[in-house]
């Protein structure tokens, strides 16, 4: 018994129907991660582009708008695989994407505007894992296009527009920290990332970006703090409280899974260096709340208790004879509140 071979689209919407087919199958195999379904991604990416580039695009916006969704799919594909070749040509795909992206009436649907935002961001990505000469720089142009995009939809209730404005400002902020004396410009996109994550963060699939915005505040905060520049002690005692916040924040975003987040045990070891250096008496009860949600890692613990080990060092290296009994009393607290955690700890 023989088959009859499926009938090759022929109409505009069967072509469009099999080009996105294609583009399903591609994501699926993209997001596998190895080079063979990388290399098999992209050759599905480009039959949906093959297919998509021979419909009418003027007649119906939305085969623009798959077209565009192949060029960046294989963009993204070219990326991952990584090497220069597949570097400079991703870019030639998000440009051509970008073009036919500026040609849809962005007001007419909003996706239209959210993917153009995307698409400016993923170019800026693969301009950072080039690391040429410049590439620092246009990656930043290309996250700052991304924010002119979205520019007049800030307070936008969609939460597509806030995740893409956070994502935006949030690359803004990392890119500045690789660049030299730029902490101050960093600290302020992190603090807008956060801003617009925080609509976003009832939704865990959404908070992923919130917590790399703050990770970035905690690094530039962290070079403002080490910086041998003379900062006011208000400004620098607002930073301190900033960054605690934002370590508590992570903590609390990545406590039901924390496996899943990379950055937790980092921002971990920074909140113990951070409390220590200048906020000894909270801690241990920032301590203790990691302890309760049982979610501390052995390394966690470690950087744990070298925390109050040394915590406990700098307040007996005081000269305690010259203290007002005020302060004296608040220093024996933190002490013995450092020592029960401490035992917390070894338990």
């Amino acid at each position: 018994m023989s088959s009859i071979p499926p009938q090759a689209p022929s109409t505009p919407e069967q072509i469009h129907t099999a080009a996105s087919e294609w583009t399903l199958r591609g994501i699926t195999l993209l997001e596998q991660g190895d080079p063979e379904s990388l290399a098999t991604a992209l050759a599905c990416f480009e039959e949906a582009i093959l297919l998509r580039e021979a419909l009418p695009l003027g007649d119906n916006p939305l085969y623009r708008w798959g077209l565009t969704a192949g060029w960046m799919n294989r963009g993204d594909a070219l990326t991952r695989l990584g090497g220069q070749d597949h570097l400079t040509e991703a870019l030639r795909c998000y440009d051509i994407a970008i073009s036919h992206l500026h040609q849809l009436p962005l007001e007419a649907d909003p996706a239209f505007r959210w993917r153009l935002g995307v698409a400016w961001i993923n170019r800026g990505h693969t301009e950072q894992a080039g690391a040429s000469q410049g590439s620092l720089q246009r990656a930043l142009s290309c996250f700052e296009n991304a924010l002119r995009v979205m520019r007049g939809h800030e307070t936008s209730p969609r939460l597509d527009y806030q995740q893409v404005m956070a994502a935006a400002w949030t690359n803004h902020a990392a890119a500045l920290l690789q660049i030299q004396e730029q902490d101050v410009l960093a600290l302020n996109s992190a603090r807008r990332a956060i801003q617009h994550s925080q609509s976003c963060e009832h939704e865990p699939s959404l908070q992923e970006t919130g917590i790399r915005a703050r990770h970035a505040l905690c690094r530039a905060i962290a070079n403002l703090l080490e910086s041998p520049s003379d900062k006011n002690a208000d400004t620098a005692e607002a930073w301190i409280h900033e960054a605690t916040d934002a370590v508590e924040d992570v903590m609390r975003l990545t406590q039901a899974a924390p496996s899943r987040h990379p950055l937790r045990e980092e921002i971990f070891l920074f909140g113990c260096r951070i409390y220590r250096a200048f906020q000894p008496h909270f801690l241990a009860e920032f301590l203790d709340e990691g302890l309760a949600s049982g979610t501390l890692s052995e390394a966690m613990k470690t950087s744990a208790r070298a925390s109050l080990t040394q915590a406990a060092a700098q307040i007996q290296n005081e000269n305690l004879a010259s203290l007002n009994p005020e302060k004296l009393d608040r220093l024996i607290q933190t002490l013995q509140a450092l020592s029960e955690t401490s035992q917390k700890l070894r338990a």
